[in-house]
């Protein structure tokens, strides 16, 4: 396992985190949730996987809680995709699922190179990642609104090397936004935000400690109207490597849309580059309750 999530990590390491977006092997889906939210609302996430391949394909699949220190372990199952199958799994963290009704968190899914070979390019072993967190609305016109919550490839995370900007945020009358991160280093990173308005100005600060493996999720604590998060790491690990993003919900409707990191060294002026190093790996947990069958089966 160790040189399992070695490999996942690090083997890209090697290409820039500017290159284009594609199929890649190992994926994180940075926030899923079966849980109770604002307004009576009630959030749950499906998640999608796409084998392209004529041969079959295994895949293994962490849940990451949120806020614990996950060292000691993640819920983990291991499936296989058949050739070009398209695999939906409703409501992943319900009771065919991880079984964690009432929690958030993320989810690393990739490819299981311990039972199929993988080029050194890793193309053999691609497949596609999405998800999408949603509730049932909450009041008389019934429907349901959610957020798209893409894969994120693995190895476009932020290191210490780039910063991650998230554009168009508003916390105001209208609207509200939440940040969070998922992390795949072994050990507490210390994660700085920076808020700035739609002219630029830094009106807020925070420092986020993120626990190994974990989830953390906040909501902004200063007012903006269209303005940018800017994030990074200040202490950590030298391997550190975090998943940022944030969520903008109408304050009305309840609606959300989930705003994806844009990663770059541009503006980078608080830490210097460092080096990956290999990290200890994730442990695994069972979990009982796990059915792909289950999971196929949409609810009523």
């Amino acid at each position: 396992m160790i040189r399992r999530l070695t490999w996942i990590v690090l083997v890209h390491a090697a290409a820039s985190t500017a290159m284009a977006r594609e199929l890649t092997w190992s994926y994180v889906v940075t926030a899923v949730a079966n849980t109770q939210g604002v307004g009576g609302t009630d959030w749950h996430t499906d998640l999608t996987v796409y084998n392209p391949h004529s041969f079959t394909l295994p895949v293994v699949l962490h849940f990451l809680p949120s806020d614990r220190d996950n060292s000691g372990g993640v819920p983990t199952v291991e499936f296989s995709l058949l050739p070009f199958e398209t695999l939906n799994l409703w409501d992943i963290l319900g009771p065919s699922g991880f079984h964690a009704r009432g929690s958030t968190g993320a989810l690393l899914i990739y490819a299981d190179d311990q039972r199929i070979t993988c080029t050194s390019q890793g193309t053999t072993c691609h497949f596609a990642v999405f998800a999408r967190t949603y509730t049932l609305n909450p009041r008389p016109e019934g429907g349901e609104y959610g957020q798209a919550v893409p894969g994120f490839p693995s190895n476009l995370g932020m290191d210490s090397s780039v910063i991650a900007y998230m554009p168009q945020v508003s916390d105001d009358t209208d609207f509200r936004t939440n940040v969070g991160v998922a992390s795949l280093s072994s050990g507490w990173v210390k994660m700085r935000e920076d808020l700035q308005d739609k002219d630029g100005n830094v009106i807020d600060r925070h420092d986020h400690r993120i626990p190994p493996y974990g989830h953390v999720q906040w909501r902004l604590e200063r007012g903006v109207t269209g303005g940018t998060v800017a994030a990074y790491i200040v202490e950590g690990p030298n391997d550190a490597i975090v998943y940022p993003y944030a969520s903008t919900v109408n304050g009305k409707t309840g609606d959300a849309v989930n705003i994806e990191a844009h990663l770059t060294p541009v503006g980078l002026t608080a830490q210097s580059t460092t080096t990956r190093v290999p990290r200890l790996a994730i442990g695994r947990l069972p979990v009982p309750a796990f059915s792909l069958q289950g999971l196929r089966q949409r609810a009523p």
